[in-house]
């Protein structure tokens, strides 16, 4: 196994390796970058998104639904949106402006998630997408009302939560009691209930019980598990179905003693399976998707964060940069995690330096809980050096706090044919005052 300096230093020579012992992305030092954006900022490489995409697309042969929430960034999701058979799945009202910006075609759009509020309903009927893949018998009756109200008819999926639960992962939500989706012993129910409506077209079933699924052999059942229920709906509905979501979940490596993923021999399981199941004509020309976040964008990016102190406090060596949890709650282990362990780092100005053992790599805010972590192996930390958190590209700007102490907000940059492009500027300290309003007495 990899450990995390090795891991790092392999993601970065993915990323395109070092200059003159500097970090340097598609041939770009990263201090050249720092210095027309500032720190700290997000910086994703647009060519290994593509590349991830195409890669997924065909070792499973469906179609790829990239799950905003990973990465909300316009400019990522106008890569993704570019890529042939490649869709969008929403799980609010703002992530469907995002991926009608970016340019998916509303047909490659579902909107998916508990708790859908009737104005987004509304939007989603306004847009025209796919599918809304309701998660309870009574969204399909608002959906409906709201439908009839428009004079419009929508797409609807059933989410499924089924009997079984998918083993092998980190987080489980399916195969449980919980919010999301349809007992898969109301399925009859949903599917009926959703044809007594003449304003709902039913498309078909979606399945997304856990994420960070690292064991290819029970992802494969639980896919079996799928095109059967998927077969029981369409007995149901008396015809064939539109299209299965098998959700994914594929996992992401962040820590030691993870390898990655095996997707090209879930890919030929998978393969396998599909070519069993799609000749059955009760999925007759069936859509086949997987929504994908983490693992389309994660590898992708890096947190680039500016050491502004380093001191030695009792033999241990402490580096305290301008970025923290306040803009990867995901990478200081705050974001529910029971046991914190580091992502993997680098100081990106001196990649050829020699490690030094047992450094704790502390943010600006003012808790113990912000630490990218206390056993870091980094390579002769100074003042001014640049440090990278990698597998950055998903759920570290999007999932933050970026409220908490009233620090300025990270930039976000994309690499794209070897030249930075500002997604996002970076925040001034006085941004804190937008929108409120002062006591007038």
């Amino acid at each position: 196994m990899l450990t995390q300096t090795d891991k790092a230093l392999e993601l970065a020579e993915r990323l395109g390796g070092e200059r003159d012992g500097e970090f340097a992305p598609s041939g770009v030092p990263i201090s050249e970058i720092a210095r027309n954006f500032g720190t700290p900022f997000y910086l994703y490489h647009g060519e290994t998104i593509v590349g991830r995409v195409r890669r997924v697309r065909e070792a499973v042969g469906t179609e790829v639904s990239y799950s905003v929430k990973a990465n909300p960034s316009l400019g990522v999701c106008q890569l993704i949106a570019r890529e042939r058979e490649a869709g969008a799945e929403v799980a609010s009202s703002g992530e469907l402006a995002v991926a009608l910006a970016a340019g998916f075609e509303p047909e490659d759009i579902v909107f998916a998630g508990p708790g859908k509020t009737d104005d987004e309903l509304r939007r989603v009927v306004e847009a025209g997408i796919f599918a809304d893949n309701v998660e309870s018998l009574g969204e399909i009756d608002r959906l409906a009302k709201i439908a009839k109200a428009m004079g419009r008819e929508i797409g609807v999926g059933l989410r499924i939560n089924p009997t079984a639960q998918l083993m092998g992962s980190q987080m489980r939500m399916g195969g449980t009691v919980g919010q999301f989706g349809i007992d898969q012993a109301e399925l009859r129910e949903a599917v009926e209930k959703t044809l007594s409506h003449p304003e709902l077209i039913l498309r078909g079933i979606h399945v997304y019980t856990a994420t960070q699924v690292f064991e290819v052999e029970p992802l494969l059942e639980h896919c079996r598990n799928i095109f059967e229920i998927a077969l029981e709906a369409a007995d149901y509905a008396g015809g064939p179905l539109e299209m299965i979501d098998f959700g994914g979940g594929f996992g992401v490596p962040y820590f030691e003693k993870m390898s990655e993923f095996d997707l090209e021999r879930f890919g030929e399981g998978f393969r396998e399976l599909l070519n069993a199941y799609r000749t059955d004509p009760r999925l007759e020309g069936c859509r086949f998707l997987f929504e994908l976040g983490r693992y389309l964008v994660a590898d992708s990016g890096v947190y680039v964060t500016r050491a502004v102190d380093v001191k030695q406090t009792r033999g241990k060596t402490f580096v305290v940069t301008d970025g923290g949890m306040n803009h990867h709650l995901t990478a200081t282990g705050n974001m529910g995690q029971v046991f914190r362990k580091s992502y993997p780092l680098l100081n990106l100005t001196r990649m050829s330096g020699v490690p030094e053992e047992g450094v704790a790599v502390a943010g600006p805010c003012c808790t113990p809980l912000d630490m990218f972590g206390s056993n870091i192996s980094l390579a002769d930390p100074e003042v001014g050096d640049l440090i990278g958190v990698f597998y950055s590209g998903a759920y570290g700007f999007s999932a933050s706090n970026l409220g908490f102490l009233s620090h300025p907000a990270p930039a976000e940059v994309l690499l794209w044919r070897g030249e930075a492009h500002l997604l996002r500027a970076g925040g001034k300290p006085e941004d804190v005052l937008d929108g409120q309003e002062p006591l007038e007495s």
